[in-house]
């Protein structure tokens, strides 16, 4: 673990005809859920409160399109609610909470949504984080940051579990909020 540790690096371009297996795809995916005792989201008492919003590329044995991976399973009727009405919620698999919400190319959208850097659309899959905030920080205000270590934690498993499948993964900065 701390070889791989060491050799992580950020990818600073993508092949766009990259792929991932979907054994692969959803091993990743599944490494970001929240368990009780199993580290690394077992160092938070709270939360979780950042779902996964996916744009798929290519990834092989998965339609393209966006895809929802519902962290919390209390939040699944909220997010449908605030979600477009036309969305399929079609989930992917038993074990995992990953619903496909629309089919299609999603490259161009994936660019659009993080300030228009071509590195979003490329590769395998790219993906925004979702978050309960107004809710939770006019509650507890304490938690603001709690949800920035959330979502850095889960970026971080994201590298690391991209390292161990020899890929390469990278965070986006900028994206526009209300899209």
């Amino acid at each position: 673990c701390e070889a791989l540790i060491r050799r992580r690096r950020s990818g600073q371009s993508y092949d766009p005809n990259g792929t991932i297996s979907r054994g692969r795809f959803l091993s990743l995916l599944d490494k970001t859920l929240p368990r009780a005792d199993t580290p690394p989201f077992d160092a938070f008492d709270w939360g979780p409160f950042c779902h996964l919003l996916i744009f798929v590329h290519n990834v092989t044995g998965l339609d393209a399109g966006l895809y929802l991976l519902v962290r919390r399973p209390g939040d699944l009727e909220a997010l449908r609610k605030a979600c477009r009405s036309t969305f399929a919620w079609t989930p992917v698999d038993p074990e995992i909470p990953l619903f496909l919400l629309e089919k299609g190319d999603v490259r161009q959208l994936s660019q659009w949504v993080s300030c228009h850097q071509e590195i979003a659309g490329r590769g395998a899959f790219s993906l925004g984080m979702i978050a309960r905030f107004a809710s939770v920080v006019r509650r507890h205000p304490f938690l603001y940051r709690s949800l920035f270590w959330e979502a850095g934690l889960i970026g971080q498993v994201l590298y690391l579990e991209a390292e161990a499948a020899g890929l390469r993964g990278t965070g986006i900065g900028c994206f526009f909020d209300d899209l």
